[in-house]
């Protein structure tokens, strides 16, 4: 018997605002110490928090996409025509009104209805959102669009871009809305979400773990292919003390994305280059999205690492084509106040040498909402029932070897799955095995069977728990794992004692086992889950 890309081409960066992770060190008299104030102390966080979130994605036009952000942060909110409602999939709704208390913001609000009648609507995430950052994002997103849809058209090249709009609060949660384009795929949005993070710590389950502003951010990443040379000549042009040194960057268009342009500015006394983005919307004005310092120092270290690797990956190649390993280089630098995050991140996979530059706005600081706490229907009881499995709770006594009787249940996790398409009830089959003969896959290979069961009728549906079965012949002292299914289908094969379960049947999972140490023991065997597909 048988028992039983959310991702681009180019890797996806995903940055955070980079704030200060650390307090000033006290003083020995109890105050601050100024010499040491200005710099962040590097630490991990060390309380503990959690959160849940989701993800939902459809392919997308550039139009609706429009309609879509308008339709959260646009002029038909301020009209009154924001989305209500609207429905990313079944049971997940989406809304956003204008903020009573300021002109300068929405609030977009995600609710789920749980699968099920009559489940009660729950709020996923409040967040605010700046009308001022949608529309930057939107023209940015648009910009894109267009870039990339009239090379298409002229069959042109085109390469993976990635464009986020971040807002977070630790009242409300955090949503992200994402556009992104790959040749593979084509153009895709998102929506991201996550309930407030809230705290783990004794007596403050479900309230905000953090403190501070709601802030938002807007995000891009665009990738492109070159060579090494192409490389080392950019990059001593952007990060270099060279004879070409006047002709730095200025209005640069990082082809194939010809909406963002790249200005690079030395400041030699302060031993920096000054990286500036901004978006070039599709009817012709320049609006700043991301800027920031590097050091000669750092891009120069930055850019060996780039020749070591690569001239590794083309050695490689050489030798025998496909063979090179995979690997990558980031640049990473920031202003998160001033001017906000820039991060180049160099590529190698199978001979293909990419750069990706991933760009975050500075922080934009919002209004909060009020507090969303995580809402469920789950009674918990006061506390655990006591579980004894003692041979005198079983009117028994200890012994070498038990005579065992068998009750059924069904998880609830069985009884509520919409795969359940026929009533609980039908032929059992059972293995019985030495507890250390299966793992969580099944009975080890080679494993015998100690002994096997079948009963033609035991009906669950609606009972909790099954009569008592005597199982033939006894059982030695020991642990067991018994696995086993029903047959509520009424097609199992039974000839030559090789019945099996099909999809659909519920079936029992190796988890825990039966210590079997009386003269008579009563156990109980629960069919845990439906057996999925291709099973």
């Amino acid at each position: 018997m048988r028992s039983s890309r959310f991702l681009g081409a180019a890797a996806l960066l995903l940055l955070g605002s980079c704030g200060d992770n650390g307090s000033p060190a006290p003083a020995a008299d109890g105050g601050l110490d100024a010499s040491v104030s200005t710099t962040p102390v590097l630490r991990p966080r060390s309380t503990p928090i959690e959160y849940v979130g989701l993800t939902v994605e459809k392919p997308i036009t550039a139009d609706a996409f429009a309609a879509f952000v308008g339709g959260l942060a646009g002029d038909a909110v301020r009209a009154g025509h924001g989305h209500h409602d609207l429905a990313l999939q079944p049971g997940l709704l989406l809304s956003a009104d204008v903020d009573p208390r300021t002109a300068d913001q929405v609030v977009v609000a995600l609710d789920m209805v749980p699968p099920g009648a009559g489940a009660a609507r729950r709020p996923v995430a409040r967040v605010p959102l700046s009308f001022a950052y949608a529309s930057v994002y939107l023209d940015a997103v648009r910009a894109a669009f267009e870039e990339t849809t009239a090379r298409l058209a002229s069959h042109r090249d085109t390469q993976p871009w990635h464009l986020e709009l971040n807002t977070t609060s630790v009242n409300g949660g955090h949503l992200t809305l994402v556009a992104a384009y790959d040749p593979v795929n084509g153009a895709s949005m998102a929506v991201s979400t996550e309930n407030p993070h809230t705290s783990l710590r004794p007596g403050q389950v479900n309230r905000p773990a953090f403190e501070g502003d709601p802030f938002e951010t807007i995000s891009g990443t665009v990738s492109f292919e070159l060579s090494r040379d192409e490389f080392a000549f950019f990059t001593n042009r952007a990060y270099g003390v060279t004879s070409g040194a006047a002709q730095n960057f200025h209005d640069f268009q990082l082809e194939p994305h010809n909406w963002l342009r790249l200005t690079v500015t030395p400041r030699l006394a302060d031993q920096v280059v000054d990286v500036a983005f901004e978006v070039l919307t599709v009817d012709g004005r320049r609006v700043p999205l991301a800027r920031a310092p590097a050091s000669y120092i750092a891009g120069d270290q930055f850019q060996q690492n780039v020749f070591r690797l690569v001239d590794d990956m083309n050695a490689q190649e050489a030798a025998a084509h496909g063979s090179s390993t995979a690997w990558t280089a980031p640049f990473y630098y920031d202003d998160p106040a001033g001017g906000g995050v820039v991060t180049v991140v160099a590529h190698g996979r199978r001979g293909v040498f990419s750069i990706d530059y991933a760009v975050e706005s500075p922080t934009h600081a919002l209004r909060d909402v009020p507090f969303v706490p995580i809402q469920s229907d789950l009674v918990l009881p006061r506390e655990l029932p006591t579980v004894s499995n003692s041979c005198a709770d079983m009117d028994s006594s200890t012994a070498l070897r038990s005579h065992v009787r068998v009750r059924f249940a069904a998880s609830s996790t069985v009884r509520s799955s919409p795969s359940l398409h026929s009533p609980l009830r039908g032929p059992v089959w059972f293995d019985v095995y030495r507890a250390q003969d299966v793992t969580i896959t099944g009975p080890n290979a080679g494993a015998q069977a100690v002994t096997s069961f079948h009963f033609d009728d035991v009906d669950l549906t609606n009972p909790a728990v099954s009569p008592e079965f005597d199982l033939p012949g006894e059982l030695g002292a020991g642990a067991y794992q018994i696995l086993g299914f029903m047959d509520v289908n009424h097609n199992a094969d039974a000839d030559g004692g090789n019945a099996s379960p099909d999809t659909g049947d519920p079936v029992t999972l190796p988890i825990g086992s039966y210590n079997v140490q009386c003269a008579q023991q009563t156990l109980t065997l629960e069919f845990a889950l439906l057996l999925p597909p291709g099973q």
